[in-house]
C-alpha cells in the first residue's frame, strides 16, 4: 500500500470513527422533532444566499485568473467551484485540485497556475476570516472572551516560538514573491514558474478594491445563510445575527479538521454552542447535524448539477484550432453560428 492510498484509508477510518461518535451521542428522537418543525422557507432562502456567495467565489477566482494571464469564464468558474465542493463532500480536501483540473480543461489554463491562484484565495480567505473573528469578538466580548482566551490566545502564547517562526517565514515569502515575481508570460515553462504566476496573481490586480469587497461579500453571504438556518429551528430561533457570526467562526475552525462530510464542522459548532451559549448537549448536536446536513445536501445537489452543466458546455466547445484560435474566439464563433 503506497502513502497516497494509506492516507485515503486513514481519512476514511477517521470519518467512520467521528460519525460513529456523532451517531452514539445524538438524541435522534429529539433531533427528528426539531428538524421536522423547521421553517424550510428560511432554509431555501439561505440556500439562495449561499449560491450567490459561491458565485462570487467563482467571480473572484476569474479575477485572479485574469491577473495571472488566463481569463476564466465566470459561469464556468462557478461550475468548477461547485464541482469542487461536490468532491469535498467525500474527500475533504480533494475539491480544490478537482476544480483546478476541470478549469484547466475548460479554459486551457495550466493546472499549476490555477493551483497557485487557489492558494492565494485561501490566504485571502484566512485574512478575511481573522477580521470577521475580531469583529465577532468585539461585538460579543463578554460572551466570547473566555472561549477565545482558552482555545486561541493561550495556545498561541504557549507556542510563541513556532508562531514567530511562521510569521517571519510568511513575511519573508511574501517579500520574495512580490520582489521576484515573474512577468506574465504564457510561454513560460516549468511547474514553479507557472505556480508562482498563479500565487502572485493578487499583486497584479490593477484595482484591488472590488476584489476585496467581493471577498467580504462571500463571507457575508455565509454569515446570513447561517443566521437563516438558526432562525429556521425553534431550538435556535432565539439566536441573533451577532451570535450567527460567532457560530460561523466555530464552523470555520471545524473546516480545518480534515474529515469528510463536515464531521469536524459538526463537532466545532456543537462544542461552541455548549461552551459559549449554554446549549444542552442534545440541542447543540441537533443544530450541528442540521447545518451539516444542509451543507452536504446543498453541495451534492448543486455540485452535481454544476458538474453536468460544465461537462456539456465543454463538449460544445470545439477543440483548439491549429491557427491559434483561443477560447473566447471559439465561444464567439459558436454563439454567432447558433444565432
Amino acid at each position: 500500500m503506497n502513502k497516497k492510498t494509506a492516507s485515503k484509508v486513514l481519512m476514511i477510518l477517521l470519518a467512520v470513527v467521528v460519525f460513529g461518535f456523532i451517531i452514539y451521542k445524538t438524541d435522534w428522537a429529539a433531533t427528528k422533532d426539531a428538524i421536522s418543525g423547521a421553517n424550510y422557507g428560511l432554509v431555501l432562502l439561505g440556500a439562495l444566499i449561499m449560491t450567490i456567495s459561491h458565485y462570487l467565489r467563482g467571480y473572484r477566482w476569474s479575477i485572479l485568473g485574469k491577473s495571472a494571464g488566463y481569463p476564466l469564464n465566470k459561469r464556468r468558474a462557478f461550475y468548477s467551484v461547485m464541482s469542487g465542493y461536490l468532491v469535498n463532500a467525500a474527500t475533504s480536501r480533494g475539491g480544490e485540485v478537482a476544480r483546478c483540473a476541470l478549469t484547466s480543461k475548460s479554459e486551457k489554463a495550466p493546472v499549476e497556475t490555477l493551483i497557485g491562484t487557489v492558494i492565494t484565495e485561501r490566504i485571502i480567505d484566512l485574512i478575511t476570516m481573522i477580521i470577521m473573528a475580531l469583529l465577532a469578538l468585539a461585538i460579543q466580548f463578554k460572551v466570547l472572551w473566555s472561549f477565545a482566551y482558552d482555545f486561541v490566545l493561550e495556545p498561541l502564547v504557549q507556542n510563541w516560538q513556532w508562531i514567530t517562526l511562521f510569521v517571519v517565514g510568511a513575511a519573508l515569502s511574501f517579500f520574495l514573491i512580490k520582489r521576484f515575481r515573474p512577468k506574465k508570460d504564457k510561454s513560460a515553462n516549468g511547474f514553479l514558474s507557472k505556480f508562482l504566476s498563479g500565487l502572485n496573481s493578487f499583486f497584479d490586480i490593477p484595482n484591488k478594491g472590488p476584489f476585496i469587497l467581493v471577498s467580504f461579500g462571500i463571507w457575508l453571504g455565509y454569515w446570513l445563510s447561517l443566521y437563516l438556518q438558526l432562525e429556521a429551528l425553534q431550538i435556535t430561533e432565539h439566536m441573533n445575527i451577532a451570535n450567527a457570526l460567532a457560530i460561523l467562526m466555530f464552523s470555520s475552525l471545524g473546516i480545518i479538521i480534515p474529515v469528510p462530510g463536515g464531521a469536524g464542522v459538526w463537532y466545532s459548532i456543537a462544542y461552541g454552542l455548549q461552551m459559549v451559549y449554554g446549549f444542552s448537549e442534545s440541542n447543540a448536536a441537533t443544530f450541528g447535524i442540521f447545518t451539516v446536513a444542509f451543507s452536504n445536501i446543498f453541495h451534492v445537489l448543486l455540485g452535481g448539477i454544476s458538474y453536468a452543466l460544465l461537462f456539456f458546455e465543454v463538449q460544445r466547445l470545439d477543440p483548439p484550432q491549429d491557427d491559434g484560435e483561443n477560447l473566447e474566439q471559439r465561444e464567439a464563433r459558436i454563439t454567432s453560428s447558433e444565432s
